[in-house]
């Protein structure tokens, strides 16, 4: 009867594995064709230097040649070293964005229900964005020196513009270092409200350098000026209502706050992808009971950030639609839709991941005759899930630059109306799972024991990690994407005229999420290795 019933939870084990192992293949040979076909037939391969040379002969600005050596680096090589040093630098920045938010919380769970398990999490992972913070500074200072290097004209422009946010900036790194490392040592040294003040603080400065350096971002896009004039002398090259109009653009608060959403999630994902391979690396049942439950807890902080994401990933483009209406129709209409398809194929393979997570993750409990509602339940949500992924990733048109050119295919399934519902369901779907994820972690009488996570949950929490690092590469090429062959949006051109094709092709800058993404896994792991907490006995977890 025994080996009967261990043949058939190894059985049901092996079903599973093959179930996220179908996600993960169905992912990627939607992006293949995504690449292979779509891109094509959207015209993605024109270059939008070539499809806007009109605009750009009618501009104005121009870029003296000032013949620095450097310089002689080819154009593509050029953006190619700006995207790897920024696209890094935003990678482990938005361990702050976003992690600064789950340390805070977290220690503040401790304080108030006294389980050791959060103290335990937050002490750990605040060392780790403790020791990586200096991989955010060090690719943020190396973008910055590139960009000076290699596009002069373009710095001098930016400083003399934003001298203000950028001072900011670079200000509020002393403060968060500080009180980053405080927090840290101040740990059981100060009282618990003291020692909770300076993680606030922390966490708030955090999002105000993030305003500050979202000034530059979302005012390239949106400028919120019609011109760039230089009318007053010393720090402030222009007028106040000028200045207040370009940092303070119309979409920086959307870009802050969706900016925000998504580094929750990846700090959330993040932490379940690292628990479950602390889960296979420690031998001891108190270990694996403890990073099974830092991998559920993970994922509920990705779920929060996922769910936001649509929503505020709306109210983004709907502004930028209203300010910079080009950008947009380039954007979502436009040859540079492909990558908006392949920001929302990572969003769906996301939600049937953690919905692959949720139904395999205790195989033993869900088999059980009281629990097979919810078995069902999960099921439902996969299904409904898979439906919706199906409506997002479908294009708009083929066979045309925009959706709007008289010989364009219209594809009846890829409707916006229609992506908005599958939107709505999978937020839907995200919440109901997350609210039932808060009952299991705050009630392990019905949870059942911790440690038994099986090969499918643990393939699909790290899978949800690697889905939300490259997601936030993608995010940023978007918004790129939309702008150019602009640096800021019809007012000033990219560096080096109609010869220099903008934005970098999809081969370059596919290489270059590839070896960001696994640079800072690389980084991630060998980090996290030192930084985590493994319990020794039972009673630690």
């Amino acid at each position: 009867m025994v080996a009967r019933e261990t043949r058939a939870v190894e059985e049901e084990s092996g079903k599973r594995l093959t179930l996220i192992s179908a996600v993960i293949i169905a992912i990627i040979a939607y992006l293949i064709i995504l690449s292979v076909v779509i891109v094509p037939l959207q015209g993605g391969t024109i270059s939008s230097t070539d499809i806007l040379a009109d605009d750009l002969r009618e501009s104005t600005a121009h870029y003296a040649t000032s013949g620095v050596p450097i310089q002689s680096v080819g154009d593509i090589s050029r953006s190619a070293v700006i995207a790897f040093a920024m696209l890094t630098h935003i990678v482990f920045a938005n361990l702050h964005v976003g992690g600064s938010w789950v340390i805070i919380v977290t220690a503040l769970l401790y304080f108030r229900y006294g389980r050791m398990r959060y103290k335990n999490l937050a002490r750990s992972l605040t060392l780790f964005v403790l020791i990586l913070f200096s991989a955010g500074s060090t690719f943020a200072a190396g973008g910055m020196m590139a960009l000076i290097a290699l596009f002069p004209d373009l710095s001098m422009n930016i400083f003399h513009l934003y001298w203000w946010p950028i001072f900011a900036y670079f200000l509020l790194f002393g403060v968060i270092i500080t009180l980053l490392f405080v927090f840290w040592f101040a740990w059981d040294r100060i009282r618990p409200g003291v020692h909770l003040a300076l993680g606030f603080g922390y966490a708030i400065s955090v999002f105000v350098q993030t305003v500050t350096i979202d000034t530059l971002a979302a005012g390239m896009l949106t400028p919120g000026v019609r011109s760039l004039t230089f009318t007053e002398a010393g720090l402030l090259p222009m007028t106040l209502d000028q200045a207040m109009a370009l940092w303070f653009n119309p979409t920086l608060w959307e870009l802050t706050f969706h900016r925000i959403a998504a580094a929750v999630a990846f700090f959330g994902f993040l932490i379940a992808a690292l628990a479950s391979v602390h889960y296979i690396d420690q031998k001891g049942f108190a270990a694996k009971k403890q990073w099974d439950w830092v991998a559920a807890y993970g994922i509920v902080w990705g779920l929060v950030g996922l769910i936001m994401q649509p929503i505020l990933g709306q109210l983004y483009m709907t502004a930028i639609q209203e300010n910079s209406p080009t950008a947009f129709m380039m954007a979502m209409h436009g040859p540079r839709a492909w990558a908006m398809l392949m920001m929302v194929t990572l969003l769906s393979g996301l939600f049937l991941t953690i919905g692959t997570y949720f139904l395999t993750r205790r195989d033993q409990l869900l088999s059980r005759p009281e629990n097979r509602t919810i078995r069902t339940i999960f099921k439902g949500f996969l299904v409904m899930t898979a439906i919706s992924a199906f409506v997002l990733i479908q294009p708009a048109w083929l066979g045309a630059l925009f959706i709007d050119d008289p010989g364009a295919w219209i594809n009846p399934i890829g409707g916006m109306s229609l992506k908005y519902v599958a939107l709505f369901v999978m937020a839907a779907i995200g919440a109901a799972i997350a609210m039932l994820a808060v009952i299991i972690l705050t009630s392990e009488e019905k949870e059942g024991q911790w440690g038994y996570l099986t090969r499918g949950s643990l393939l699909a929490a790290f899978a949800a990690g690697v889905l939300g690092t490259a997601i936030v590469n993608v995010m940023g090429f978007v918004r790129e994407a939309a702008r150019a062959p602009w640096t800021f949006y019809q007012i000033i051109p990219v560096p080096g005229g109609p010869a220099y094709a903008t934005p970098l092709p999809l081969p370059v800058i596919v290489g270059v999420w590839v070896i960001v993404i696994a640079l800072s896994w690389v980084v991630f792991w060998y980090v996290a290795k030192v930084t985590a907490y493994h319990p020794v006995d039972e009673e630690s977890v």
